[in-house]
Protein backbone atom coordinates (compact mmCIF):
# COMPACT_ATOMS: atom_id res chain seq x y z
CA UNK A 1 0.00 0.00 0.00
CA UNK A 2 1.26 3.52 -0.78
CA UNK A 3 5.11 3.73 -1.27
CA UNK A 4 7.17 6.96 -1.62
CA UNK A 5 8.82 10.45 -2.73
CA UNK A 6 10.22 14.08 -1.52
CA UNK A 7 10.37 17.47 -2.43
CA UNK A 8 12.22 20.89 -2.48
CA UNK A 9 13.14 23.88 -4.74
CA UNK A 10 15.43 26.42 -4.86
CA UNK A 11 15.09 30.07 -5.99
CA UNK A 12 17.23 31.96 -7.57
CA UNK A 13 17.06 35.98 -7.17
CA UNK A 14 15.09 37.16 -9.82
CA UNK A 15 16.75 40.11 -11.33
CA UNK A 16 14.13 42.15 -13.62
CA UNK A 17 15.96 41.77 -16.99
CA UNK A 18 15.25 40.81 -20.16
CA UNK A 19 17.66 37.55 -20.42
CA UNK A 20 17.00 36.32 -16.64
CA UNK A 21 13.06 36.51 -17.56
CA UNK A 22 14.11 34.30 -20.61
CA UNK A 23 16.23 32.25 -19.02
CA UNK A 24 13.76 31.49 -15.99
CA UNK A 25 11.31 30.65 -19.07
CA UNK A 26 13.53 28.24 -20.65
CA UNK A 27 13.57 26.38 -17.18
CA UNK A 28 9.76 26.47 -17.20
CA UNK A 29 9.92 25.10 -20.51
CA UNK A 30 12.20 22.26 -20.18
CA UNK A 31 9.76 21.37 -16.87
CA UNK A 32 7.06 21.08 -18.95
CA UNK A 33 8.19 18.98 -21.64
CA UNK A 34 8.88 16.45 -18.77
CA UNK A 35 5.58 16.41 -18.49
CA UNK A 36 4.53 16.42 -21.59
CA UNK A 37 2.81 13.34 -22.58
CA UNK A 38 0.41 14.02 -19.90
CA UNK A 39 -0.12 17.43 -20.63
CA UNK A 40 -3.73 17.36 -22.41
CA UNK A 41 -7.29 16.68 -22.00
CA UNK A 42 -7.87 13.49 -22.22
CA UNK A 43 -5.85 11.57 -20.17
CA UNK A 44 -5.46 12.26 -15.75
CA UNK A 45 -1.89 13.91 -15.37
CA UNK A 46 -0.06 15.41 -12.13
CA UNK A 47 0.97 18.68 -10.30
CA UNK A 48 3.77 19.57 -9.60
CA UNK A 49 5.73 22.08 -7.34
CA UNK A 50 9.45 23.30 -7.86
CA UNK A 51 10.75 24.96 -3.92
CA UNK A 52 14.43 26.32 -4.03
CA UNK A 53 15.65 28.54 -0.76
CA UNK A 54 12.46 28.92 0.69
CA UNK A 55 9.91 29.87 -2.69
CA UNK A 56 8.00 28.30 -4.95
CA UNK A 57 10.01 28.76 -8.06
CA UNK A 58 7.98 26.69 -10.24
CA UNK A 59 3.80 24.70 -9.68
CA UNK A 60 1.92 23.69 -12.23
CA UNK A 61 -0.79 21.13 -13.19
CA UNK A 62 -0.81 18.88 -16.18
CA UNK A 63 -3.76 16.71 -17.54
CA UNK A 64 -7.28 16.56 -15.85
CA UNK A 65 -8.25 15.95 -12.14
CA UNK A 66 -11.55 14.40 -13.40
CA UNK A 67 -12.15 13.53 -16.83
CA UNK A 68 -16.18 12.71 -16.75
CA UNK A 69 -16.47 16.36 -15.70
CA UNK A 70 -13.62 18.06 -18.04
CA UNK A 71 -11.48 19.52 -14.95
CA UNK A 72 -8.15 20.29 -15.03
CA UNK A 73 -5.32 19.66 -12.44
CA UNK A 74 -3.83 22.51 -10.52
CA UNK A 75 -1.36 22.95 -8.31
CA UNK A 76 -4.41 23.10 -5.84
CA UNK A 77 -6.09 19.88 -6.86
CA UNK A 78 -6.03 17.26 -3.90
CA UNK A 79 -4.13 13.98 -4.44
CA UNK A 80 -3.87 10.96 -2.13
CA UNK A 81 -0.10 10.79 -1.48
CA UNK A 82 0.00 7.23 -0.44
CA UNK A 83 3.34 6.44 1.42
CA UNK A 84 4.95 9.61 1.33
CA UNK A 85 2.15 10.43 4.36
CA UNK A 86 4.21 8.03 6.92
CA UNK A 87 6.49 10.47 8.02
CA UNK A 88 3.50 12.55 8.79
CA UNK A 89 2.82 9.25 11.13
CA UNK A 90 6.58 9.61 12.06
CA UNK A 91 6.36 13.02 13.32
CA UNK A 92 3.02 11.74 15.63
CA UNK A 93 4.94 9.67 17.32
CA UNK A 94 8.07 12.05 17.72
CA UNK A 95 5.61 14.67 19.11
CA UNK A 96 4.15 12.61 22.13
CA UNK A 97 7.54 11.27 22.55
CA UNK A 98 8.58 14.76 23.51
CA UNK A 99 6.08 15.25 26.09
CA UNK A 100 6.92 11.98 27.46
CA UNK A 101 3.74 9.81 26.79
CA UNK A 102 5.89 7.19 25.22
CA UNK A 103 9.59 6.07 24.64
CA UNK A 104 10.48 4.46 21.10
CA UNK A 105 11.76 2.18 22.57
CA UNK A 106 8.89 0.72 24.41
CA UNK A 107 7.29 -2.73 23.55
CA UNK A 108 4.48 -2.37 21.30
CA UNK A 109 2.11 -4.63 23.52
CA UNK A 110 2.14 -2.25 26.05
CA UNK A 111 -0.26 0.06 24.14
CA UNK A 112 -1.45 -2.68 21.69
CA UNK A 113 -1.88 -5.69 23.95
CA UNK A 114 -3.94 -7.83 21.61
CA UNK A 115 -0.35 -8.51 19.34
CA UNK A 116 0.98 -12.18 19.92
CA UNK A 117 3.97 -12.68 21.52
CA UNK A 118 6.56 -13.58 18.86
CA UNK A 119 9.44 -14.39 21.33
CA UNK A 120 11.47 -11.11 20.59
CA UNK A 121 10.50 -7.58 21.52
CA UNK A 122 8.70 -5.60 18.84
CA UNK A 123 9.45 -1.78 19.61
CA UNK A 124 7.91 1.50 18.48
CA UNK A 125 11.61 2.01 17.21
CA UNK A 126 11.34 -0.95 15.11
CA UNK A 127 7.91 0.37 13.13
CA UNK A 128 9.67 3.51 12.49
CA UNK A 129 12.33 1.54 10.62
CA UNK A 130 10.56 -1.03 9.03
CA UNK A 131 12.77 -3.84 11.10
CA UNK A 132 9.85 -5.23 12.84
CA UNK A 133 9.57 -8.40 10.68
CA UNK A 134 5.14 -7.87 10.47
CA UNK A 135 3.66 -8.91 7.42
CA UNK A 136 2.49 -6.40 5.01
CA UNK A 137 -1.09 -6.29 6.07
CA UNK A 138 -1.98 -4.87 2.53
CA UNK A 139 -0.60 -8.28 1.13
CA UNK A 140 -2.19 -10.01 2.96
CA UNK A 141 -5.63 -8.74 2.63
CA UNK A 142 -4.62 -9.21 -1.13
CA UNK A 143 -4.30 -12.63 -0.30
CA UNK A 144 -6.95 -12.99 1.44
CA UNK A 145 -9.37 -12.17 -1.19
CA UNK A 146 -9.64 -8.58 -0.15
CA UNK A 147 -9.49 -6.04 -3.09
CA UNK A 148 -8.48 -2.24 -2.21
CA UNK A 149 -11.46 -1.39 -4.06
CA UNK A 150 -12.99 -3.00 -0.90
CA UNK A 151 -14.68 -1.33 2.28
CA UNK A 152 -12.37 -2.21 5.38
CA UNK A 153 -11.73 -0.35 8.58
CA UNK A 154 -8.92 0.13 11.49
CA UNK A 155 -10.46 -3.18 13.29
CA UNK A 156 -10.41 -5.10 10.01
CA UNK A 157 -6.52 -4.23 9.26
CA UNK A 158 -5.92 -5.09 13.29
CA UNK A 159 -7.88 -8.38 13.82
CA UNK A 160 -6.13 -9.49 10.30
CA UNK A 161 -2.45 -8.71 12.03
CA UNK A 162 -3.31 -10.25 14.94
CA UNK A 163 -4.37 -13.36 13.23
CA UNK A 164 -0.64 -13.97 12.34
CA UNK A 165 1.18 -16.29 14.21
CA UNK A 166 4.85 -15.49 12.46
CA UNK A 167 6.53 -12.51 11.29
CA UNK A 168 9.03 -11.76 8.69
CA UNK A 169 12.36 -12.17 10.42
CA UNK A 170 13.51 -11.27 14.60
CA UNK A 171 12.79 -7.49 15.11
CA UNK A 172 15.57 -5.76 14.39
CA UNK A 173 17.67 -8.19 11.93
CA UNK A 174 16.28 -7.25 8.64
CA UNK A 175 14.75 -4.07 7.12
CA UNK A 176 11.96 -4.84 5.29
CA UNK A 177 9.31 -1.90 4.07
CA UNK A 178 5.65 -2.83 5.83
CA UNK A 179 2.79 -0.95 6.26
CA UNK A 180 1.72 -2.63 9.01
CA UNK A 181 4.70 -0.59 10.60
CA UNK A 182 2.81 2.84 10.60
CA UNK A 183 -0.92 1.66 10.34
CA UNK A 184 0.12 0.23 13.99
CA UNK A 185 1.40 3.38 15.09
CA UNK A 186 -1.69 5.32 13.89
CA UNK A 187 -3.71 2.87 16.14
CA UNK A 188 -1.03 3.73 18.64
CA UNK A 189 -1.58 7.33 18.47
CA UNK A 190 -5.36 6.79 19.29
CA UNK A 191 -4.86 4.59 22.22
CA UNK A 192 -2.65 7.12 24.11
CA UNK A 193 -4.71 9.88 23.21
CA UNK A 194 -7.90 9.08 22.43
CA UNK A 195 -8.34 11.25 19.51
CA UNK A 196 -7.71 9.89 15.88
CA UNK A 197 -4.56 10.10 13.99
CA UNK A 198 -6.41 12.37 12.04
CA UNK A 199 -7.88 14.47 14.69
CA UNK A 200 -4.33 14.63 16.01
CA UNK A 201 -2.29 15.31 13.48
CA UNK A 202 -5.01 18.17 12.67
CA UNK A 203 -4.18 19.65 16.08
CA UNK A 204 -0.48 19.32 16.54
CA UNK A 205 0.63 19.13 12.28
CA UNK A 206 -1.57 20.61 9.75
CA UNK A 207 -3.21 23.15 11.49
CA UNK A 208 -0.47 24.95 13.18
CA UNK A 209 1.51 24.56 9.63
CA UNK A 210 -1.87 26.43 7.96
CA UNK A 211 -2.23 23.19 5.85
CA UNK A 212 -5.76 23.91 5.37
CA UNK A 213 -6.48 21.56 2.11
CA UNK A 214 -4.71 18.19 4.19
CA UNK A 215 -6.01 15.39 5.76
CA UNK A 216 -5.47 11.74 6.94
CA UNK A 217 -8.16 9.87 5.17
CA UNK A 218 -10.47 7.71 7.74
CA UNK A 219 -13.94 7.87 5.94
CA UNK A 220 -14.44 6.98 2.34
CA UNK A 221 -17.74 8.52 2.35
CA UNK A 222 -16.09 12.01 2.72
CA UNK A 223 -16.17 14.68 0.55
CA UNK A 224 -13.08 15.92 -0.68
CA UNK A 225 -13.51 19.65 -2.32
CA UNK A 226 -10.76 19.76 -5.03
CA UNK A 227 -9.68 16.34 -5.40
CA UNK A 228 -8.71 14.51 -8.32
CA UNK A 229 -9.96 11.17 -9.13
CA UNK A 230 -7.39 8.08 -9.39
CA UNK A 231 -7.29 6.53 -13.15
CA UNK A 232 -5.85 2.86 -14.19
CA UNK A 233 -4.80 2.92 -17.86
CA UNK A 234 -8.20 0.89 -19.46
CA UNK A 235 -7.17 -2.54 -21.48
CA UNK A 236 -9.09 -1.28 -24.48
CA UNK A 237 -7.69 2.04 -24.42
CA UNK A 238 -8.87 5.34 -22.76
CA UNK A 239 -8.67 5.16 -18.67
CA UNK A 240 -11.06 3.60 -15.96
CA UNK A 241 -11.40 4.36 -12.39
CA UNK A 242 -9.19 3.34 -9.90
CA UNK A 243 -10.28 3.73 -6.12
CA UNK A 244 -10.25 2.63 -2.82
CA UNK A 245 -12.53 2.41 -0.05
CA UNK A 246 -10.00 1.35 2.79
CA UNK A 247 -10.14 3.26 5.73
CA UNK A 248 -7.11 2.89 7.88
CA UNK A 249 -4.27 5.57 7.82
CA UNK A 250 -0.80 6.48 9.21
CA UNK A 251 0.83 3.89 6.18
CA UNK A 252 -0.88 6.25 3.87
CA UNK A 253 -4.34 8.11 3.08
CA UNK A 254 -3.09 11.72 3.32
CA UNK A 255 -4.78 13.47 1.08
CA UNK A 256 -3.19 17.39 0.03
CA UNK A 257 -1.67 19.53 -2.28
CA UNK A 258 1.35 20.55 -4.05
CA UNK A 259 0.89 24.21 -2.32
CA UNK A 260 0.55 22.63 1.49
CA UNK A 261 3.31 20.62 0.94
CA UNK A 262 5.12 23.25 0.14
CA UNK A 263 4.51 24.81 3.79
CA UNK A 264 5.65 21.41 5.38
CA UNK A 265 8.64 21.39 3.44
CA UNK A 266 9.25 24.65 5.26
CA UNK A 267 9.14 22.95 8.30
CA UNK A 268 12.29 21.03 7.62
CA UNK A 269 14.23 24.23 7.21
CA UNK A 270 12.75 26.41 9.85
CA UNK A 271 10.78 24.23 12.54
CA UNK A 272 7.84 24.66 13.79
CA UNK A 273 6.32 21.64 14.43
CA UNK A 274 8.84 18.90 16.36
CA UNK A 275 11.54 21.35 16.78
CA UNK A 276 14.76 20.51 15.53
CA UNK A 277 15.38 17.62 16.95
CA UNK A 278 12.20 15.78 15.35
CA UNK A 279 13.68 16.90 11.88
CA UNK A 280 16.66 15.46 12.97
CA UNK A 281 15.63 12.09 14.09
CA UNK A 282 13.04 11.80 10.75
CA UNK A 283 16.04 12.18 9.30
CA UNK A 284 18.79 9.71 10.97
CA UNK A 285 19.09 6.39 9.39
CA UNK A 286 18.06 3.38 11.93
CA UNK A 287 20.55 0.55 13.29
CA UNK A 288 20.09 -3.19 12.72
CA UNK A 289 20.79 -5.59 15.67
CA UNK A 290 24.27 -6.03 13.85
CA UNK A 291 25.19 -2.28 14.01
CA UNK A 292 24.80 -2.44 9.94
CA UNK A 293 22.98 1.56 9.15
CA UNK A 294 19.84 1.13 6.92
CA UNK A 295 18.77 3.20 4.25
CA UNK A 296 15.49 4.02 6.02
CA UNK A 297 14.82 6.94 8.71
CA UNK A 298 11.59 7.91 10.23
CA UNK A 299 9.21 7.69 7.03
CA UNK A 300 12.05 8.81 4.61
CA UNK A 301 14.71 6.89 2.64
CA UNK A 302 18.27 8.44 3.12
CA UNK A 303 20.16 8.44 -0.45
CA UNK A 304 22.60 10.17 -3.03
CA UNK A 305 21.54 11.26 -6.46
CA UNK A 306 24.71 12.26 -9.10
CA UNK A 307 26.81 13.20 -5.67
CA UNK A 308 24.53 15.11 -3.64
CA UNK A 309 22.57 14.17 -0.34
CA UNK A 310 19.13 13.33 -0.87
CA UNK A 311 16.40 12.14 0.89
CA UNK A 312 13.18 10.94 -0.91
CA UNK A 313 9.92 9.05 -0.59
CA UNK A 314 7.49 7.62 -3.14
CA UNK A 315 3.96 6.83 -2.64
CA UNK A 316 1.41 4.31 -4.30
CA UNK A 317 -1.91 3.57 -3.84
CA UNK A 318 -4.60 2.60 -6.46
CA UNK A 319 -4.63 5.47 -8.84
CA UNK A 320 -2.48 7.74 -7.65
CA UNK A 321 1.21 8.00 -7.43
CA UNK A 322 3.50 10.57 -5.64
CA UNK A 323 6.79 11.60 -4.96
CA UNK A 324 8.74 13.77 -2.50
CA UNK A 325 12.58 14.65 -3.27
CA UNK A 326 14.76 16.84 -1.61
CA UNK A 327 18.21 17.93 -1.39
CA UNK A 328 19.00 19.14 1.77
CA UNK A 329 22.20 20.73 1.02
CA UNK A 330 20.93 22.77 -1.41
CA UNK A 331 17.88 23.86 -0.16
CA UNK A 332 15.64 22.44 -3.30
CA UNK A 333 12.79 20.44 -3.24
CA UNK A 334 10.05 19.07 -5.68
CA UNK A 335 6.65 17.75 -4.70
CA UNK A 336 5.10 15.78 -7.37
CA UNK A 337 1.63 13.97 -7.33
CA UNK A 338 -0.20 11.90 -10.19
CA UNK A 339 -3.70 10.47 -10.74
CA UNK A 340 -2.90 7.29 -12.84
CA UNK A 341 -0.67 3.85 -12.14
CA UNK A 342 0.69 2.57 -15.26
CA UNK A 343 3.72 4.41 -16.76
CA UNK A 344 3.33 7.17 -14.54
CA UNK A 345 6.37 7.78 -12.67
CA UNK A 346 6.52 10.57 -10.65
CA UNK A 347 9.93 10.27 -8.94
CA UNK A 348 11.77 9.74 -12.25
CA UNK A 349 9.75 12.83 -13.19
CA UNK A 350 11.22 14.53 -10.42
CA UNK A 351 14.26 14.03 -11.27
CA UNK A 352 14.16 15.01 -14.32
CA UNK A 353 13.07 18.21 -12.92
CA UNK A 354 15.99 17.92 -10.10
CA UNK A 355 18.65 17.64 -13.64
CA UNK A 356 17.44 20.75 -14.86
CA UNK A 357 17.33 23.38 -12.05
CA UNK A 358 20.73 21.17 -10.30
CA UNK A 359 22.49 20.99 -13.68
CA UNK A 360 25.73 22.92 -12.09
CA UNK A 361 25.50 21.44 -8.67
CA UNK A 362 25.23 18.18 -9.82
CA UNK A 363 28.42 18.82 -11.93
CA UNK A 364 30.34 20.66 -9.48
CA UNK A 365 29.53 17.14 -7.68
CA UNK A 366 31.26 15.02 -9.89
CA UNK A 367 28.28 13.49 -10.76
CA UNK A 368 29.35 10.77 -13.34
CA UNK A 369 29.03 7.55 -11.62
CA UNK A 370 32.48 5.74 -10.98
CA UNK A 371 33.36 3.58 -14.40
CA UNK A 372 32.74 0.24 -14.15
CA UNK A 373 35.44 -1.81 -15.39
CA UNK A 374 33.84 -4.23 -17.47
CA UNK A 375 34.40 -7.04 -18.83
CA UNK A 376 33.98 -9.29 -22.70
CA UNK A 377 32.75 -12.59 -21.78
CA UNK A 378 31.94 -15.26 -24.67
CA UNK A 379 28.51 -15.69 -25.05
CA UNK A 380 28.91 -19.54 -24.03
CA UNK A 381 30.05 -18.06 -20.56
CA UNK A 382 26.94 -16.01 -20.10
CA UNK A 383 24.62 -18.98 -20.93
CA UNK A 384 26.17 -21.20 -17.88
CA UNK A 385 24.29 -18.50 -15.90
CA UNK A 386 20.68 -18.47 -17.64
CA UNK A 387 18.49 -20.10 -15.21
CA UNK A 388 15.77 -19.18 -12.71
CA UNK A 389 17.28 -19.05 -8.58
CA UNK A 390 15.28 -19.82 -5.68
CA UNK A 391 15.32 -19.23 -2.21
CA UNK A 392 13.01 -20.77 -0.29
CA UNK A 393 13.51 -19.24 3.50
CA UNK A 394 12.46 -15.80 1.48
CA UNK A 395 9.93 -16.96 -1.12
CA UNK A 396 12.05 -14.98 -3.97
CA UNK A 397 13.46 -15.95 -7.32
CA UNK A 398 15.74 -14.12 -10.00
CA UNK A 399 15.26 -15.05 -13.27
CA UNK A 400 18.23 -14.58 -15.98
CA UNK A 401 18.19 -14.52 -19.57
CA UNK A 402 20.74 -14.02 -22.36
CA UNK A 403 18.99 -11.50 -24.74
CA UNK A 404 21.22 -9.67 -27.28
CA UNK A 405 23.98 -11.90 -26.19
CA UNK A 406 24.01 -10.33 -22.71
CA UNK A 407 22.86 -11.87 -19.45
CA UNK A 408 19.86 -9.81 -17.86
CA UNK A 409 17.89 -9.83 -14.58
CA UNK A 410 14.28 -10.07 -15.99
CA UNK A 411 12.08 -9.09 -13.09
CA UNK A 412 8.31 -8.26 -13.05
CA UNK A 413 7.72 -5.90 -15.73
CA UNK A 414 11.23 -4.90 -16.03
CA UNK A 415 14.95 -6.19 -17.64
CA UNK A 416 18.10 -5.23 -16.17
CA UNK A 417 20.87 -5.84 -18.34
CA UNK A 418 23.98 -6.79 -16.44
CA UNK A 419 27.88 -5.58 -16.97
CA UNK A 420 30.61 -8.74 -16.11
CA UNK A 421 33.14 -7.39 -13.34
CA UNK A 422 34.47 -10.92 -13.17
CA UNK A 423 34.20 -14.59 -14.85
CA UNK A 424 31.24 -15.34 -12.88
CA UNK A 425 30.28 -11.89 -10.80
CA UNK A 426 27.79 -9.21 -12.53
CA UNK A 427 26.40 -5.85 -11.58
CA UNK A 428 23.63 -3.53 -12.57
CA UNK A 429 24.25 -0.41 -13.11
CA UNK A 430 21.55 2.09 -13.83
CA UNK A 431 21.99 5.54 -14.93
CA UNK A 432 23.23 7.64 -11.76
CA UNK A 433 22.82 4.81 -9.13
CA UNK A 434 25.33 4.63 -6.66
CA UNK A 435 24.90 2.21 -5.04
CA UNK A 436 25.13 -1.02 -7.40
CA UNK A 437 23.31 -4.72 -7.01
CA UNK A 438 25.51 -7.43 -7.83
CA UNK A 439 25.19 -10.91 -8.52
CA UNK A 440 27.67 -13.85 -7.93
CA UNK A 441 27.72 -17.33 -9.28
CA UNK A 442 29.81 -20.29 -8.52
CA UNK A 443 29.17 -23.79 -9.40
CA UNK A 444 27.82 -26.25 -7.03
CA UNK A 445 28.86 -30.08 -6.24
CA UNK A 446 25.44 -31.54 -8.36
CA UNK A 447 26.52 -29.25 -10.97
CA UNK A 448 24.45 -26.79 -11.13
CA UNK A 449 24.70 -22.92 -10.00
CA UNK A 450 24.55 -21.27 -6.73
CA UNK A 451 24.02 -17.05 -6.60
CA UNK A 452 24.61 -14.60 -4.13
CA UNK A 453 22.85 -11.44 -5.03
CA UNK A 454 23.51 -8.34 -3.15
CA UNK A 455 20.72 -5.98 -3.54
CA UNK A 456 20.29 -2.45 -1.71
CA UNK A 457 22.88 -3.65 0.47
CA UNK A 458 21.26 -6.84 1.55
CA UNK A 459 23.12 -10.26 0.68
CA UNK A 460 20.79 -13.08 -0.17
CA UNK A 461 21.79 -16.69 -1.64
CA UNK A 462 19.77 -18.61 -3.90
CA UNK A 463 19.76 -22.20 -5.38
CA UNK A 464 19.41 -22.94 -9.15
CA UNK A 465 16.14 -24.49 -10.06
CA UNK A 466 16.25 -27.40 -12.16
CA UNK A 467 13.38 -29.32 -14.38
CA UNK A 468 10.72 -27.82 -16.79
CA UNK A 469 8.13 -25.33 -16.50
CA UNK A 470 4.70 -26.89 -15.83
CA UNK A 471 2.45 -27.65 -19.11
CA UNK A 472 -0.64 -28.00 -19.74
CA UNK A 473 -0.89 -32.10 -19.15
CA UNK A 474 0.38 -31.32 -15.50
CA UNK A 475 -1.89 -28.99 -14.04
CA UNK A 476 -4.45 -31.06 -12.77
CA UNK A 477 -1.56 -32.40 -10.15
CA UNK A 478 -1.94 -28.83 -8.74
CA UNK A 479 -6.23 -28.23 -8.56
CA UNK A 480 -8.25 -28.45 -5.56
CA UNK A 481 -9.17 -26.47 -2.59
CA UNK A 482 -6.13 -25.36 -0.14
CA UNK A 483 -6.67 -23.37 3.56
CA UNK A 484 -4.80 -20.99 5.77
CA UNK A 485 -5.87 -20.41 8.67
CA UNK A 486 -4.04 -17.08 9.46
CA UNK A 487 -5.85 -15.41 6.63
CA UNK A 488 -9.14 -17.74 7.12
CA UNK A 489 -8.95 -17.59 3.23
CA UNK A 490 -9.58 -20.92 0.76
CA UNK A 491 -7.82 -20.71 -2.62
CA UNK A 492 -9.51 -22.99 -4.90
CA UNK A 493 -7.37 -24.06 -7.72
CA UNK A 494 -9.00 -25.38 -10.96
CA UNK A 495 -6.61 -26.05 -14.48
CA UNK A 496 -8.98 -24.81 -17.07
CA UNK A 497 -7.83 -23.85 -20.84
CA UNK A 498 -4.94 -24.75 -20.46
CA UNK A 499 -3.73 -22.65 -17.06
CA UNK A 500 -4.31 -22.78 -13.60
CA UNK A 501 -6.68 -20.44 -12.11
CA UNK A 502 -7.11 -19.07 -8.79
CA UNK A 503 -11.07 -19.17 -7.64
CA UNK A 504 -11.57 -16.77 -4.83
CA UNK A 505 -14.67 -15.65 -2.78
CA UNK A 506 -15.20 -12.00 -4.11
CA UNK A 507 -12.59 -12.59 -6.50
CA UNK A 508 -12.43 -12.68 -10.29
CA UNK A 509 -11.00 -15.67 -11.89
CA UNK A 510 -6.97 -15.16 -11.79
CA UNK A 511 -4.92 -17.20 -14.38
CA UNK A 512 -1.54 -18.06 -12.51
CA UNK A 513 1.67 -18.03 -14.88
CA UNK A 514 4.51 -20.98 -14.36
CA UNK A 515 7.55 -19.56 -13.00
CA UNK A 516 9.68 -22.38 -12.57
CA UNK A 517 8.95 -26.76 -11.51
CA UNK A 518 6.17 -26.53 -9.15
CA UNK A 519 6.14 -22.80 -8.77
CA UNK A 520 3.47 -20.06 -9.88
CA UNK A 521 3.15 -16.69 -10.03
CA UNK A 522 0.03 -13.84 -9.63
CA UNK A 523 -0.88 -11.17 -9.70
CA UNK A 524 -1.46 -8.43 -6.39
CA UNK A 525 -3.00 -5.30 -6.40
CA UNK A 526 0.12 -3.92 -6.06
CA UNK A 527 3.43 -6.35 -7.50
CA UNK A 528 2.96 -9.88 -7.90
CA UNK A 529 2.69 -13.51 -5.17
CA UNK A 530 4.73 -16.77 -5.68
CA UNK A 531 3.09 -20.07 -5.07
CA UNK A 532 5.89 -22.75 -4.13
CA UNK A 533 3.97 -26.55 -4.31
CA UNK A 534 5.26 -29.06 -1.80
CA UNK A 535 4.99 -33.04 -2.55
CA UNK A 536 4.88 -35.76 -0.02
CA UNK A 537 7.48 -38.67 -0.55
CA UNK A 538 4.84 -39.89 -3.10
CA UNK A 539 5.12 -36.74 -4.91
CA UNK A 540 1.18 -35.77 -4.79
CA UNK A 541 1.24 -32.06 -4.28
CA UNK A 542 0.01 -31.60 -0.66
CA UNK A 543 0.34 -27.77 0.32
CA UNK A 544 1.99 -24.80 -1.27
CA UNK A 545 3.77 -21.75 -0.11
CA UNK A 546 2.88 -18.22 -0.88
CA UNK A 547 4.63 -14.91 -1.15
CA UNK A 548 5.51 -11.65 -1.91
CA UNK A 549 8.08 -8.97 -1.53
CA UNK A 550 7.15 -8.05 2.10
CA UNK A 551 5.49 -11.44 3.37
CA UNK A 552 7.09 -14.56 3.64
CA UNK A 553 6.26 -17.46 2.70
CA UNK A 554 2.67 -18.40 4.46
CA UNK A 555 1.72 -21.98 4.23
CA UNK A 556 -1.96 -23.25 2.42
CA UNK A 557 -2.73 -26.85 3.25
CA UNK A 558 -4.60 -29.07 0.82
CA UNK A 559 -8.02 -29.63 2.10
CA UNK A 560 -8.20 -33.18 3.33
CA UNK A 561 -4.16 -33.10 3.90
CA UNK A 562 -4.09 -30.87 6.94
Amino acid sequence: MRRILTWIVVLFPVLFTRSSYAGQQTLKEKVDRVFAQWNNTSSPGCAIAVIRDGRIVYEHGYGMANLELNISITPQSVFDIGSVSKHFTAMAILLLEQEHKLSLDDDIRKYLPEMPDYGSKITIRHLLHHTSGLRNYDDLFDLEGIPEADLTTDRDAMDLIVRQKGVNFKAGDEFLYSDTNYFLMSQIVERITGKTLRQFAQERIFGPLEMTNTHFHDDHTMIVPHRATGYAPHDGGGFELDMSNFEQVGDGSVMTTVEDLFKWDQNFEHPIVGGADAILQLTTPGVLNNGHTIPYAMGLFLDRYRGLKWIHHSGEWVGYRAALSRFPDQHFSIFVTCNCVGSMSPMAMALRVSDIYLADQFARAGSAPATVKALTLPVRELAKFVGTYWNASKGAFRKFELQDDKLALVAAGTTYDLIPVGTAQFEAVEPDQETRDTYSFRASKDGNYQMEAVEGGVSVSYEAVTGSLPDASQLAEFAGSYVNDELRATWTLVAKNGQLIRQQWMTEDQPLQPAFPDGFMGDLSEGQFIMHFNRDASGRVKSFDVSTDMVRPMRFARIGDR
